[in-house]
This record gives C-alpha cells, sequence and structure tokens, in this order.
C-alpha cells in the first residue's frame, strides 16, 4: 500500500509540474491569439536611416509584442504630421518640435509623449576649405543660403537672434531643397541636417564643415514623437507599448546598425543602404541626453519644453510662448 501511494504521488506531482511547466507557454500562445490592434504612425518625410529602428522593430516583432499592428507611413513634413494627428487620421507621428509650439498656440489636440531629437540637428555647412566656424562671421558678407519658411530657416533666425545678429546684416540667398548651390558656389555656407545635407554635399565631392545651432545657444528640441489628445486620454497604455517597443528598436539599432537599415531597405524602395547607414550613423547621438545613454531616449523635461516654446517666439513663430504643460505629456516614455 505504501508503495501505491507513493508511485501516486509522484505522479500527481509530476503531472503538476508539466501543468506548471507549460503554463508559461499556454500564456504566451493566448497572448499571441489576441488581434493586434492597428496603430498609423506618420513619418515627417520619406523613410530614411534616422527611421531604420520603427522598421527594424516591426521586423523583429517588438511592436507586435506590444500588441500593436504597425503601419508606418512616409511623411511630407511636420507641419502635415500636426494636420494628420489633429484630425486623428493617425494615432502617432514624428512632428518637430518649433511646430508642436505653433500647433500648440493654435488649438490643435496634439502634445509630445517623447523626445526623438533630445536637440536640433540643424548645422551650417559651409566648405572645409572655407569653414564658418563662428555665428559672427555671418556678417562679414557671406552668402547664406537657406529657404524660407523651412525648419533650417527658422533656426537661422533663432540662432541670429540668440547671438543679437540683425538678419539685415546677413547676406541672406533665398534657396530650395538640395545642397546644389553651396556645390557650385551660389552660396559660401548654407543651412540644413547634419544627417542629411552634410552628408549630401560630402558626396558631391565637397568636404565640409558644420557649425551646429545647438552649440552656439539655440536651445530647442528637434524632432518628437506626439500623439492625438484623445489618443492619449483613452489609449495611454497603447502609447506606452509603442514607447516601450521603439526603445528596444533603439537599443538594438544602436547594437546592429546593418541590420537596422538593411531592415528599412527592405521595406521601402529606392534605398541606397551604405548612404542610409551613414545617415544612421550621424543620427544616434541625437537620441541620447548622454552620450550612448539608451535608457534617456524619449526624455523630456518642463525645462526643455520651455526653452522650445521660447525659441519659438524668439523667431516670431508664435506671439507668446505657449506654457510646458500644454506642449507634452511626461512619463509616457518610462
Amino acid at each position: 500500500m505504501s508503495l501505491f501511494l507513493n508511485r501516486f504521488k509522484a505522479i500527481a506531482f509530476g503531472a503538476i509540474a508539466l501543468c506548471l511547466m507549460h503554463a508559461p507557454l499556454q500564456a504566451l500562445a493566448q497572448a499571441a491569439a489576441k488581434p493586434l490592434t492597428k496603430v498609423s504612425f506618420r513619418l515627417d518625410w520619406k523613410p530614411g536611416g534616422q527611421h531604420a529602428p520603427f522598421f527594424l522593430g516591426k521586423a523583429r516583432g517588438f511592436y507586435a509584442a506590444e500588441g500593436i499592428d504597425l503601419n508606418i507611413i512616409s511623411g511630407s513634413g511636420s507641419s502635415d504630421s500636426v494636420k494628420q494627428l489633429g484630425a486623428g487620421t493617425v494615432e502617432l507621428a514624428m512632428v518637430d518640435a518649433l511646430v508642436l509650439v505653433q500647433a500648440a498656440e493654435q488649438g490643435v489636440p496634439v502634445k509630445a509623449v517623447a523626445a526623438y531629437y533630445q536637440r536640433t540637428p540643424i548645422v551650417l555647412i559651409s566648405p572645409k576649405s572655407k569653414p564658418v566656424t563662428d555665428p559672427k562671421q555671418l556678417t562679414t558678407g557671406l552668402k547664406i543660403g537657406s529657404k524660407r519658411a523651412s525648419a533650417t530657416y527658422q533656426a537661422l533666425m533663432a540662432l541670429l537672434a540668440v547671438n543679437k545678429i540683425d538678419p539685415k546684416k546677413v547676406n541672406l540667398v533665398d534657396i530650395g531643397f538640395g545642397v546644389q548651390p553651396l556645390l557650385v558656389g551660389q552660396v559660401d555656407a548654407l543651412m540644413g541636417f547634419t544627417m542629411n545635407e552634410a552628408l549630401e554635399a560630402e558626396a558631391g565631392g565637397m568636404p565640409v564643415a558644420e557649425m551646429a545651432v545647438a552649440d552656439h545657444g539655440v536651445t530647442a528640441y528637434g524632432l518628437m514623437i506626439a500623439a492625438n489628445d484623445k489618443v492619449i486620454q483613452s489609449k495611454p497604455d497603447l502609447v506606452r507599448g509603442f514607447l516601450r517597443a521603439t526603445r528596444r528598436a533603439i537599443e538594438a539599432s544602436v547594437a546592429d546598425e546593418a541590420a537596422a537599415v538593411k531592415a528599412l531597405a527592405a521595406a521601402t524602395s529606392e534605398t541606397d543602404p551604405a548612404r542610409e547607414l551613414k545617415v544612421l550613423t550621424k543620427t544616434k547621438p541625437f537620441w541620447f541626453v548622454k552620450p550612448n545613454d539608451v535608457g534617456s531616449f524619449g526624455t523630456q523635461t518642463t525645462q526643455g519644453w520651455q526653452q522650445t516654446a521660447e525659441t519659438a517666439q524668439r523667431v516670431g513663430l508664435v506671439e507668446k510662448a505657449p506654457a510646458a504643460k500644454d506642449l507634452f505629456v511626461p512619463g509616457l516614455e518610462k
């Protein structure tokens, strides 16, 4: 009888252990069986190396693991992204911080939920043989190219304002997009993004010097991840899940840039992997508060937003700087 009871207990304990061992697998299977929530995410521009983490995160299932079926939409500028967010056409989008300040003044129901660029990546680009390295040089008759009403033009105006330089003393040349005016000598320097125009100029055969406006007094966030107010209020867990997945994608992209660009190339047409790898490499420093501090991705502060709003007012984008609380929602990126 004792032998029978011992065998019965062994079988019973074994069955219990087997059930416990399979319980996590069953939970995972049940989670995987749940329908994913479709989420539309609009980029600020056409996909490039700076957007590679989102494509890597989708390819590796990071967003799906958060219950998100992510639809990445090519963009056509931050202003259009704000319109789409305000109308509720998309749940999330990438928007330049200064454009978000304008949107707040206009009453558009959108807010930043995470910082994608901790500072603006806009630079003044000049030939390395004749570099412009100090804002004071802008008053020496140099021809400075920038497209009026563009983000780079706004950054130039902010640079002049914070360094107390009268725009009338600067020889401004209104140019279109692209670096051809610099390559052919139409201008002595032009405004652009460090991960775009600067690379284009060097690809065109011109070694360049870069003067970052962020290093000369322009304190403003760059690109932000923004959401419609209704989405933030009614689906905060979805926003948190998106940001958790994005943080994982950022970490994975830092660890393997080539894999991130490969995911981008697989999902988009006419991608030059070699170029976009350079774009990604120049983008990475803007993701973090401190160099390589992956944990700081997405961080926003009241001070950072107040400085951004004041910069927008300084360049005439808004009449009065909105309060920081009207521009962002803290804590969702944690």
